[in-house]
């Protein structure tokens, strides 16, 4: 009895060839996502649309608020070094050793306190 080396394949089995060109066929022609599909999964299609529009949404607020951090922080910084700025030339202004000069200028009969006021308790 001659048995066939060959092996080929049964009628009631495909192929890979056969089973990806039948699979591209089945995207290409629209019978992977069928109509009915939408219909029995309307209702999930539905909230994945709606959590994925939220997340988009959430993800322009959440942008746009470090956008203003970012630029309140700036401007934060500006206005600490402007304080700064005016507190040196405030202190430049009232500084003792210019007052004393100021008073012997002057020849004003003034005194100045050589010591910090003292706080009575009882």
């Amino acid at each position: 009895m001659a048995t066939n080396n060959k092996k080929t394949p049964r009628k009631g089995k495909k192929t890979k060839k056969s089973e990806s060109a039948a699979s591209l066929r089945g995207i290409r022609e629209g019978r992977l996502l069928s109509v009915e599909f939408f219909r029995r999964h309307a209702w999930l299609i539905l909230i994945a649309v709606v959590v994925v529009l939220a997340l988009i949404g959430q993800r322009y607020t959440n942008q746009s608020k470090r956008q203003q951090i970012k630029r309140l922080e700036n401007e934060l910084a500006t206005l600490k070094s402007e304080q700064i700025a005016q507190k040196a030339a405030y202190m430049s202004l009232i500084r003792e050793n210019e007052m004393r000069r100021l008073l012997r200028q002057n020849s004003l009969d003034l005194d100045y306190q050589e010591q910090p006021p003292f706080v009575l308790t009882e």
